[in-house]
């Protein structure tokens, strides 16, 4: 008597939803994901950051060394964000790896946490200490005198410390609340994705909106304000010598060059992450929205990578504004501190 008796062939995407209903309800929960340009993309950018990436990074530490100029306090975020840097791109062959594979982890759960949390301490890192860059070349600038009072490295060795702390107690939460890899059902294995519809309601939501929220958000407000502030100073300087016209030029430049950076590694990650979360949480709804935002997310993925190498391209430009800042030093009092502009004189 429950036999159901059909006067027509089922529609193509009723055997679509039957199939769907006996994968693990995960990534591919209620409508299937697909980017199989990813295991081209991966690679090659991967590849291409960890050449440029170990090269540029290296040689910047390498000059910090050299010059026993690591503890200045000009360069103490830079030091550190070299190294954070340094670090990550040292994790990119086993990434390319794994992606090379068809996304298939052989290295285990322990280095899948390890390389995980590398990637997102690079992310959050980077993202961190270029805020604070640019909060101190704000004071710098705007503020000169205030600066003079705040030379003692200490006061960024302090923020450096927090700011590692920070990454660890959140990497922590994240790597030993539960694993990290979870098999697909084809038997491959997935690191750091094809997480469960439980842990994407738990940890990994939250970790992600906490993150978009610190490590992103603020540091964009803070990086939006103080930059137009910075040029703004600039601009609005007195007639000055040709040698610090120069160095105004590639301040200005500079300004430029580190707030594209952030915008072209960072943004698109994080905006396409929280719609990406709040479509795991239910709070947006649809199929078209979480499959376009899943092959999103591989492209934005592979462009927060390229900040291991666009970084250095930062240290050249503000090693080349310090040489000219260095030629007009004769005809105007110049602080030097990076892009710190000539102080008025008395």
């Amino acid at each position: 008597t429950n036999e159901r008796r059909f006067l027509g062939p089922l529609p193509s995407h009723w055997f679509l939803g039957a199939n769907l209903s006996v994968l693990p309800h995960n990534e591919t929960s209620d409508c299937k994901e697909q980017a199989d340009f990813q295991y081209v993309l991966f690679p090659v950018v991967y590849s291409l950051v960890f050449v440029l990436g170990l090269a540029g990074n290296l040689s910047v530490l390498w000059y910090f060394l050299r010059t026993k100029t690591a503890m200045v306090p000009a360069n103490i975020f830079l030091v550190n964000l070299a190294a954070i840097d340094m670090i990550f791109v040292l994790t990119l062959p086993i990434r390319v790896v794994y992606h090379a594979m068809g996304n298939n982890w052989v290295f285990g759960e322990a280095l899948c946490k390890v390389t995980g949390s590398l990637f997102y301490a690079n992310l959050y890192g980077s993202s961190l200490f270029l805020t604070c860059i640019c909060l101190e070349r704000y004071v710098a600038v705007v503020y000169p005198l205030r600066m003079l009072q705040l030379r003692r490295p200490i006061y960024r060795v302090a923020c450096c410390v927090a700011i590692w702390v920070l990454l660890a107690v959140a990497l922590l939460y994240l790597t030993l609340r539960g694993p990290l890899t979870r098999p697909f059902p084809d038997g491959r294995l997935a690191c750091l994705e094809n997480f469960s519809s439980n842990s994407w309601k738990g940890r990994i939501s939250g970790v992600s909106l906490f993150a978009a929220v610190i490590g992103f958000l603020v540091p964009l407000v803070l990086i939006s304000i103080c930059y137009p502030l910075i040029a703004r100073r600039l601009l609005e300087m007195p007639g000055m010598a040709p040698g610090s016209q120069a160095a105004r030029r590639k301040a200005l430049r500079t300004v430029l060059v580190v707030l594209v950076v952030f915008l072209l590694c960072f943004a698109p990650y994080h905006i396409t992450q929280v719609v990406h979360t709040l479509r795991r949480l239910g709070v947006l709804k649809g199929c078209r929205l979480i499959r376009s935002t899943y092959a999103a997310r591989r492209v934005t993925m592979a462009l927060t990578s390229l900040n291991a190498c666009l970084d250095p391209l930062v240290y050249y430009c503000a090693a080349e504004r310090l040489q000219v800042l260095d030629k007009g030093a004769t005809q105007e009092p110049i602080q030097m501190l990076e892009w710190v502009p000539p102080l008025p004189s008395s």
